[in-house]
């Protein structure tokens, strides 16, 4: 589609919004339609702002009509806790947290981008013996294309899982936005928040023997295990992307 640009001290500029004066009101035009050697064109559409989340999986975004801009989002999947075997005493350690990723960038109507929300990783089950089991790491979130306003390859990395030393899971790696924050790492037996936590991200998951111990959404850390009295530690929690259009 078309646009409307006006010249503004010798810059072209594109006007988002339109309004016309109906009886000393202002009202906002949603359609301006022209009619060029007899056929009716649509050059501007009134773009109302739109936000596609996913929680899970991968696939194609592709730009709706209208849309100028768009803030992508992200944090991986944080990382399951370690877990003590059955004949040792005491707690494994947390999973990390995942890291944060934010890109803002221009797109026409129509770009695509390909995406894939990590996953939080599965809990570790207790086994015979002595010693520890080492937790998982989440999986990455990603995204990447060309718009029109460039290239963007961006990941929000997953949480490390709790080590079998034992240790906490490292915290994710961000790459490739405006902003990246790294994920925490995890210190004890409690689950690492995430990056970003007043935005959205995981908090700090604190262990429960017994209890519910995954990882706090998005993308926080599980907890340790103890694997007489809790039999498999925390998952970690998935990952997040959204995709806010203007």
């Amino acid at each position: 589609m078309a646009g409307i640009n006006i010249n503004v001290s010798g810059t072209w500029q594109t006007i988002k919004n339109v309004y016309v004066n109906i009886s000393g009101s202002w009202t906002q035009v949603k359609q301006v339609w022209v009619n060029v050697s007899g056929t009716w064109q649509k050059v501007y559409n009134l773009f109302s702002p739109v936000t596609h989340t996913y929680s899970s999986g991968s696939g194609t975004e592709t730009v709706p009509a209208g849309a100028s801009q768009v803030v992508i989002t992200m944090w991986g999947g944080g990382g399951s806790g370690s877990i003590s075997k059955l004949s040792t005493g005491g707690n494994g350690y947390g999973g990390g947290g995942a890291a944060f990723v934010q890109k803002t960038i221009s797109v026409t109507g129509g770009n695509t981008l390909s995406y894939s929300v990590g996953a939080g990783a599965t809990g570790t089950t207790a086994t015979s013996g002595t010693g520890y089991v080492a937790g998982t790491a989440g999986g990455n979130s990603t995204a990447s294309g060309t718009v029109s306003g460039g290239s963007i390859s961006l990941s929000a990395g997953g949480g490390g899982g709790g080590t079998a030393v034992p240790g906490g899971g490292s915290g994710g790696t961000p790459s490739g936005g405006d902003i990246n924050t790294s994920g925490s790492s995890a210190v004890n037996v409690n689950g690492a928040a995430a990056a970003n936590t007043s935005g959205g991200g995981g908090g700090t998951k604190t262990y429960t023997i017994g209890g519910a111990n995954d990882g706090n959404p998005y993308g926080g850390g599980g907890c340790g295990g103890n694997g007489t009295n809790d039999g498999v530690s925390g998952d970690g929690a998935n990952g997040f992307i959204s995709f806010a259009y203007t």
